[in-house]
This record gives C-alpha cells, structure tokens and sequence, in this order.
C-alpha cells in the first residue's frame, strides 16, 4: 500500500495541473485494471480490458468492479470524480487549473467524500510532530486543504485512493477456472 501512495506523489510533484489529473486519474484505472484482470479468465488472444476494447474504459471498469463487489460505493464515487476530472483535462481544449469552477467543485467533493482519509492523513503527521495546527484549531478537511493547497492535497487523495486499491489487488485472490479451455 506505501507503494502505491509514494509512488503517485512523487511521480505527481512536478507535473502542471494538466498533468496531474491526468497521470493521477490513469494511475486509479490501471490499479482497477489490475484488480478485475485477477479476477478474469487470462487470455493470450485479446485483453478485453486494453484500450478500445469491451471493457477497456474507465467508467466500464468502475461499474464492473463494483458489479463484482471488489469496490465500495465510497470508492466508485471517488474513481468515478477523477475519471471524469481525466475526462474534462484530456478532451477540453480550453485551459482548466485547480481553480476553474467546475475543476474546484468536483476535486472539493473529492475531498469531502475522502474527509477520514484526509483527517486520519493530518493525525498522522500531528503525531509525528508537524506543525499544522495554529491557535487552538480543530483538525478538519479544509485546515488541511489550507495547509497543503488544492493540488498537493489532490495528490495525497490519490495516493491514498491508489494506496486502498493496492490493497484490494493483494487481498483479491485470482480466479482458478474448473475447467481447461
């Protein structure tokens, strides 16, 4: 799960706000894709889940894992709000940031739905010691949004979210069909 988190927080620290979206979005859909492809028959002649494909969307993914009860709703409303934040960055032509309306709405709901995420997050960096807390406030989503601003908080709501299907990929045992091809 740590992996899972670092590895999009990092790779996420450097790119516009463009590229977050949607590096952070194609990072979800390909530890979903990891997850549903366990619980598949393996084939060698085609990947339904490529691109293009039968089930190769990310919104076709969603519906399945939660169709297979691997997911909750908490998280297929989570995936489903960064796949269509992909959605608006990658086909738009119009430049979108952290502070267009529609982006900060639908990134704000993020945030709300992943609040334990995000309180248990500054617990965590509270009890280590870092100083977020001023003059008696209460820890919350919106001190930490304040604290670490739209973009780096987004990334650190997709670590986690990513972080989660990690752990659900090493949970999920592969299916062993009964019978030969």
């Amino acid at each position: 799960m740590g992996n899972g988190f670092r590895d999009v927080v990092t790779a996420l620290r450097d790119e516009s706000d463009r590229g977050t979206i949607v590096l952070a979005a194609s990072w979800l859909d390909e530890s979903l894709t990891n997850i549903i492809k366990k619980l598949l028959k393996p084939s060698e002649k085609e990947d339904l889940l490529s691109p293009g494909k039968a089930l190769g969307d990310f919104g076709t993914k969603i519906m399945l894992a939660d169709r297979l009860k691997v997911i909750n709703l908490h998280l297929v409303k989570s995936l489903t709000i960064c796949r269509k934040l992909r959605n608006d960055f990658a086909h738009l032509s119009s430049e979108l940031s952290f502070s267009t309306p529609s982006v900060k709405d639908r990134v704000e709901n993020l945030f709300t739905l992943n609040e334990s995420i995000i309180s248990t997050m500054g617990e965590v960096l509270l009890s280590s010691g870092a100083a977020i807390l001023e003059n008696n406030e209460k820890l919350s989503t919106k001190l930490m949004h304040e604290t670490f601003g739209t973009k780096l908080l987004f990334h650190y709501t997709c670590g986690f979210i990513n972080g989660g299907l990690a752990a659900i990929l090493v949970d999920t045992e592969e299916i062993n069909p009964s019978f030969s091809n």
